[in-house]
């Protein structure tokens, strides 16, 4: 008699097996920001809550508050799943920057964020840097706001700073352009800013801050891998910081797209003794390119001196030397060197030929209607006092001008035309750099009208007669809906 196979017992074990409950695997998030909210979310909901296993998913996705003994009058909060949670962020270490919204996700999240008292929302954000962000050095976290087109204008800003930008009075309240870009809406959360200061206090940091206001604010950096690894500066409570602009970086770079005047048969000559404008400097951002790119010098004006600062840390980063400059109300420059000394300086660090004591920016603090006057008196001074037995190779040849300001740098323009026209060497021209917000349907056409005036603006040079063209349209980015940021190339050159 052949005794059947034991089928039975394997079959048996293995119905045990099945028939044990399953137990869950909880996956940890890739997303860093959602890792640190999840992992406070288990530790508060530890504390308050208890898991109902009806509802939990496997991921351990949905969790579903119950209140505590003794805490039944605490208000009831919605079930918060994993896909609730905010995703987006920007990373500059030490630094992560929340988008505007996240506190207004969608209802859930925000029901869950606005029931949370001061306390837990530290733990929180304190979460997200140690436990969601664990190892990549994340040491402050602030929510960001778009930069404000106007704000509130406090009595002394007209006085401690010129602009040329309209003031409205709107009942009692006065608003005044933000010629500053000042960040006003961001929203520390986490980390040590620097010391707590109340919005008068804050106001006169921003328009006169002293060395050790500089010393004690919180700085971060980015360096820029895909623009020739250019490190950027900024002190994110003081200046506002682009990521964009992207393309026209990479375009001055050479790395895309079209950008003229920057090789040796446009220039008819070396591009290492070019110079170059920039109308709006701000921390660098055009600016850096031009120098990486390999100009000689740049000559950058900004009223925000924590965008100046910030120019110089970043020039200090990548290896260039900058000299920083401020412009009183009449147009002169303050400290004993003035213009004179400043040439000095210039001509020396280029009579040496070493790369530390190269001037390769120049960064003044000031209204640029200033420029075109003090630009000219630079000139002079080379003119002047001649190097090596009247040698002149560090007389101004600039033959760019970067008018990056948005919605528009019109008020620059009739200055810009002047300096490319009058300051470049032999007064061969150059070209502008438009930056405009415009209609996206009518892109060719404002193109025309901003060529047609820029022209009519060369006309009237008297030295020589110069004629203007339109050499290229970039669109560099959708600033709003329906609307284009586009840079408009405009060439100068003599006419005849």
């Amino acid at each position: 008699m052949t005794r059947p196979r034991p089928q039975h017992q394997h079959q048996h074990h293995q119905s045990q097996q099945e028939g044990k409950p399953k137990q869950r695997k909880d996956k940890t998030p890739n997303n860093p920001l959602v890792r640190g909210i999840s992992a406070f979310y288990t530790e508060w909901q530890g504390r308050r809550c208890r898991i109902d296993p009806a509802t939990a998913t496997d991921d351990n996705a949905t969790f579903v508050p119950a209140p505590r003994h003794g805490e039944g009058d605490d208000p009831p909060l919605a079930a918060l799943a994993i896909a609730d949670m905010p995703k987006r962020y920007t990373l500059y270490p030490p630094l992560l920057l929340l988008p505007p919204n996240f506190t207004a996700q969608n209802t859930r999240w925000t029901a869950f964020y606005d029931a949370l008292d001061g306390c837990n929302k530290a733990e929180l954000f304190r979460s997200i840097a140690e436990k969601g962000f664990k190892g990549m050095g994340i040491s402050r976290i602030a929510i960001n706001a778009p930069i404000a087109a106007e704000v509130e204008h406090e009595e002394d800003v007209e006085d401690a700073i010129n602009f040329r930008g309209p003031v409205t009075t709107q009942s009692a309240t006065t608003w005044e352009q933000n010629v500053l870009r000042h960040p006003s809406g961001l929203v520390p959360v986490y980390g040590d800013w620097g010391p707590v200061l109340d919005e008068r206090q804050h106001r006169g940091k921003i328009l006169h801050p002293s060395t050790e206001d500089f010393d004690a604010a919180f700085w971060t950096s980015a360096t820029q891998t895909q623009h020739h690894g250019i490190v950027q500066c900024w002190a994110p409570l003081y200046t506002m910081f682009s990521r964009g602009n992207v393309s026209e970086k990479a375009r001055i770079l050479g790395l895309q797209s079209r950008f003229p005047g920057l090789t040796t048969a446009e220039l008819h000559g070396q591009l290492g003794l070019v110079d170059v404008v920039d109308f709006y400097v701000g921390i660098g951002y055009f600016a850096s390119c031009y120098l990486s790119k390999g100009v000689r010098r740049v000559y950058g004006w900004d009223i925000n001196p924590w965008s100046i600062e910030g120019l110089r840390r970043g020039c200090k980063g990548n290896g260039w030397r900058c000299l920083v400059l401020q412009v009183d109300e009449t147009g002169s420059l303050q400290g004993s060197g003035g213009i004179k000394g400043m040439v000095e300086e210039i001509a020396r660090g280029d009579r040496s030929g070493e790369a530390d004591t190269i001037v390769r920016c120049v960064a003044f603090l000031g209204d640029n209607k200033w420029a075109r006057k003090i630009l000219q008196e630079m000139q002079c001074e080379y003119e002047r006092i001649g190097y090596n037995g009247g040698e002149t190779a560090s007389r101004l040849n600039i033959r760019h001008a970067n008018l990056g300001l948005l919605p528009s740098a019109r008020l620059s323009w009739e200055d810009a035309v002047k300096i490319v026209t009058g300051l470049s060497e032999g007064g061969t021209g150059g070209w502008l750099h438009v930056h405009e917000n415009v209609d996206m349907r009518k892109i060719d056409v404002i193109g025309e009208r901003i060529v047609r005036e820029i022209d009519g603006l060369a006309q009237r040079e008297a030295r020589r007669p110069y004629a203007a063209s339109g050499v290229h349209v970039e669109q560099v980015k959708t600033y709003a809906p329906g609307v284009m940021h586009c840079v408009f190339d405009v060439e100068i050159k003599p006419n005849g």
